[in-house]
């Protein structure tokens, strides 16, 4: 029996894909008002107003689509350590505007320790992530560290909330 699930080429057709990368490049993903508005028992004139407040004051920053890597064949993640350029004046931020720009680039962190950056991949192979790790790795000045992560157990971008 052919299993679908293997083939990703043949669930995400090119249409999907201009419509999932829509979604993603202009937040064009929309919350169900009514739908959060019955769980609640509120109205969804409230509902409505609390969101766009929400988004006024930033707390709310975009809505997106959580979209499966690896049905769009994007599921070699590796994780990138680096050291910021040294010159007279240190400008840490430099570094990670340089890197926010390279599309691949997931996530940026400033840490503590022997490096100054933590940098997460998100490719297709191989062969994508040594072209990408060299424009990452431009960014950086004396050393850098890559890690390939070969399996996720858990990749969420959800926030614990307490109400």
């Amino acid at each position: 029996m052919y299993d679908m699930q293997k083939n990703s080429k043949s669930i995400v057709k090119p249409v999907d894909r201009k419509i999932l990368k829509l979604i993603q490049d202009k937040g064009l993903c929309v919350p169900r008002i009514t739908k959060i508005a019955h769980e609640l028992s509120l109205p969804t004139s409230t509902v409505q107003a609390r969101i766009n407040k929400m988004q006024e004051l930033g707390v709310i920053k975009e809505f997106n689509v959580l979209v499966d890597p690896e049905k769009l064949e994007k599921n070699f993640v590796a994780f990138v350590f680096g050291q910021a350029k040294l010159g007279k004046e240190l400008d840490l931020d430099k570094s990670a505007k340089e890197l926010v720009k390279i599309p691949q680039v997931q996530e940026v962190f400033f840490i503590t320790g022997d490096y100054d950056y933590l940098v997460k991949l998100r490719v297709k192979d191989q062969d994508e992530y040594y072209s990408i790790v060299q424009k990452v790795a431009k960014c950086f000045d004396l050393r850098g560290k890559g890690l390939v992560a070969p399996k996720c157990f858990k990749d969420s971008p959800k926030i614990v909330i307490e109400s």
